[in-house]
């Protein structure tokens, strides 16, 4: 420890050093003076350790990887903080992953230091079950395993794919943000390693502006390792599951997403309606969840639709997650992106579908594998909304694309699409009087080169790069992919 001592002495020292100053060393001699500098219950992987590296790196979608100098398996806020200064210091590019989700090509990943959280996996449910403490690195499958003896669940993940941490820092939307706001509103405090290498937290009571940045405000303050996040009590069972429809029957799912949208006012109730685009026209998927044992009324306008696959029913919370579609998809490449509105009327819904059909005909020359409009009609969660970089008190409708495809060839084609489409349904929905000026681009849907002020409002944005400069002045954050503020 001795080392390690005069190591973090050292670095903390030319913490006040300007940018300019340093000399950037090669990865992989920063590999090798990380690899020297954390303690045992850490670990550095390179490149030769071909099955335990290629595991560490593995992404959503292949184009969200790189291939880094090296991967830090970190087991502690005190390795993070050695890794971060050695980082910081020698101006070496990084990454920081939780559960690898992240569309955009290097938000999580580098060529440099691949930093991994998946040793940071504890689920610690306190004394009082009020607040569980869940390490950055957890799936959410894994948390919701570990709460269900307990009876007691959290504000997660609606499928197993997303890690705990990206999800958290992006906002966070949930089966249960109807009852009880985004995931990062039921965050008590953070716990995470600041840029220069120092350990704190930030709550209600500490940190207050870091607090802020850090919901919604991703990986641009630091390296959080854990939060405290305030519990709820679970019934046993809920009821949904996943109904498949074919092109037929489109157009009566977007009537009854409609009906849903503007008729359910049971806060419990949540569904997600998906329209997937191919060279055949269009399909739907339909998502239900109901926070207790019996189907709610609110679902009877789908009652009678002719499906192809049907799995509703009574399940345990965890169960009914992990009978959702999320898998991690090799070998394609893919985005996601977003736009959002107040209502879903008709007409916008209708011109959802249009781009879906009319991109799942053209995609089929630009080797398209998935097209997927995600239609997602919360109730007015807004009223547990917290002071959050992501504003949300509106109740704004997030609308997910994502779209897949084969050939990094055709990445440029598919991100212009994407734009495209974003903005002429942005403009149907200011045509419709459902899009406010305040609606923002919510972070864990936008795609790369999303700009500060789209993301979080000029305000927010503002207020963001003034805490940045005052926690972060040598821009070490900025080594690490992500959106800039």
């Amino acid at each position: 420890m001795a080392r390690l001592s005069m190591l973090l002495s050292a670095l903390a020292a030319t913490s006040g050093v300007t940018n300019a100053t340093f000399v950037k060393n090669n990865a992989t001699d920063t590999c090798k003076e990380i690899d020297g500098n954390i303690s045992k219950a850490s670990d550095v992987v390179f490149p030769y350790q071909i099955v335990s590296y290629n595991e560490a790196n593995k992404h959503w979608f292949a184009s969200s990887s790189n291939k880094p100098a090296c991967v830090v398996k970190v087991a502690s806020a005190v390795d993070v903080a050695v890794v971060l200064q050695i980082v910081g210091a020698s101006r070496t590019p990084f990454a920081v992953y939780s559960g690898g989700h992240a569309s955009n090509p290097g938000f999580s990943s580098t060529t440099g230091v691949h930093i991994t959280l998946d040793r940071l996996r504890d689920v610690a449910l306190s004394e009082d079950q009020e607040t569980v403490k869940l390490g950055f690195g957890a799936a959410w499958k894994d948390v919701y395993k570990a709460l269900e003896p307990f009876g007691r669940n959290v504000v997660g993940g609606r499928v197993i794919g997303p890690g705990v941490g990206g999800f958290t820092l992006g906002g966070g939307y949930s089966w249960k943000t109807n009852q009880h706001g985004l995931t990062c509103d039921t965050v008590k405090k953070y716990h995470l390693v600041l840029p220069n290498g120092t350990i704190t937290t930030a709550s209600r009571q500490n940190n207050q502006d870091l607090f802020f940045a850090l919901k919604g405000g991703l990986n641009r303050f630091g390296i959080v390792t854990a939060a405290e996040f305030y519990t709820h009590p679970q019934p046993p069972k809920v009821w949904g599951g996943l109904r498949i429809y074919a092109s037929a029957a489109v157009p009566r799912i977007l009537n009854a997403t409609e009906r849903f949208a503007y008729d359910n006012k049971d806060a419990r109730s949540g569904l997600i309606t998906t329209l997937n685009g191919d060279a055949l026209g269009t399909k739907a998927m339909v998502l239900f969840f109901h926070d207790g044992p019996q189907k709610p009324q609110s679902f009877d306008m789908f009652d009678g639709i002719p499906t192809i696959l049907d799995n509703v029913g009574r399940k345990s919370f965890r169960g009914l997650i992990n009978s959702f579609p999320s898998y991690l998809v090799q070998n394609v490449r893919g985005a996601f992106a977003t736009v959002s509105t107040s209502e879903l009327s008709g007409r916008f819904l209708e011109a959802v579908q249009k781009e879906a059909k009319e991109l799942g005909r053209r995609g089929v020359r630009h080797g398209a594998t998935t097209i997927s409009y995600d239609i997602e009609p919360f109730v007015a969660y807004g009223q547990h909304a917290t002071e959050s970089a992501f504003p949300h008190a509106d109740s704004p409708l997030p609308l997910n694309l994502y779209f897949a495809w084969l050939s990094p060839a055709e990445d440029e084609w598919w991100h212009a699409r994407m734009r495209e489409s974003v903005q002429r349904l942005k403009q149907i929905a200011i045509e419709e009087g459902i899009y406010r000026d305040s609606f923002t681009s919510y972070p864990n849907y936008a795609i790369a080169g999303t700009t500060a002020d789209e993301l979080y409002g000029a305000g927010n944005a503002a207020r963001l790069r003034s805490i940045r400069d005052r926690i972060d002045p040598d821009r070490v954050m900025d080594l690490a992919g992500g959106f800039s503020i």
